[in-house]
C-alpha cells in the first residue's frame, strides 16, 4: 500500500511562523481533510508536499523513501492549486486526453460539455473539470487546495461523490477554510491553527478554534 508522509515541516515568512514541525500521513483509501482559516498556511503546506515550495526543514517520503521535488513524478502525485490552470482554447475532451484522465468524459454532469472549449464554460464548470481532471489522472496521490470554494451546492455534492470514489484507488488530501464541505467527505481531519497541525476526531472540537460558535 502506498504511503505519503510529510514530516518535520517548518516554514516562516520573516518573523512569522507559518508551519511548525508539521507531520502528516496519507495512504491509499484515505481522504485527509485539513481545515484552517484563510492565511493559516494550508496552501503553503500543499506546495511544500508537492515540492514547489521549500521550507526551513522538511522531509517528504513515499513508502519510507525520501523524495525531493515530488512534482516531477506525475505518476506519483498531482496537485490542484487555487488558481485556474486550464487553457481556454482547449475542449473538455482535449483536456481529458492531454492529462490522461479520459474517464471524465463519462461523468454525467460533464457529458453535455465535452466538446465545449474551457473558455465557453462558467467558472463553476471550469473548476469542476479541473477537479475531476486531477482526481482521474493516473497518480497515487492527489492534493486538492480549496476544491469546494465558489462551487454551487450541486457541484459540491458531485465533487464529494467523486472524491470518495477515487479514494478507493489513491490517497487524497484536501483543504478548506470552512468545515461544512470537508466534514463527512474525509476519514481523517486536521486543523491548522497558529502554525500547528492538530488531528481532530469530533466535530465539537472545532468550537475551541472559533468555528462552531461563529457558524463558519
Amino acid at each position: 500500500m502506498s504511503i505519503l508522509e510529510a514530516d518535520s515541516i517548518n516554514l516562516s515568512f520573516g518573523p512569522r511562523k507559518i508551519l511548525s514541525n508539521v507531520y502528516l500521513q496519507c495512504k491509499r483509501g484515505d481522504v485527509v481533510g485539513i481545515i484552517g482559516r484563510n492565511g493559516s498556511g494550508k496552501s503553503s503546506l500543499m506546495k511544500l508536499i508537492f515540492g514547489t515550495l521549500r521550507g526551513e526543514n522538511q522531509s517528504i517520503r513515499v513508502n519510507r523513501q525520501y523524495v525531493d521535488q515530488l512534482y516531477k513524478k506525475p505518476e506519483m502525485i498531482n496537485y490542484l492549486p487555487q488558481d485556474s490552470f486550464l487553457m481556454n482554447y482547449l475542449t473538455v475532451k482535449q483536456v481529458s486526453r492531454i492529462f490522461d484522465a479520459e474517464q471524465i468524459v463519462n461523468i454525467e454532469i460533464l457529458k453535455p460539455h465535452i466538446n465545449n472549449r474551457i473558455g465557453e464554460l462558467s467558472g463553476g464548470l471550469k473548476k469542476l473539470i479541473e477537479i475531476f481532471t486531477m482526481l482521474y489522472m493516473q497518480s497515487k496521490f492527489v492534493l486538492l487546495d480549496e476544491p469546494f470554494s465558489f462551487l454551487s451546492p450541486v457541484f459540491v455534492e458531485e465533487v464529494s461523490t467523486h472524491i470518495k470514489l477515487q479514494s478507493r484507488k489513491k490517497g487524497i488530501m484536501l483543504t478548506d477554510h470552512q468545515y461544512q464541505s470537508v466534514w463527512g467527505v474525509a476519514n481523517k481531519y486536521y486543523i491548522l491553527y497558529d502554525g500547528i497541525l492538530r488531528e481532530i476526531y469530533q466535530l465539537d472540537e472545532l468550537e475551541q478554534y472559533g468555528y462552531l460558535s461563529n457558524k463558519s
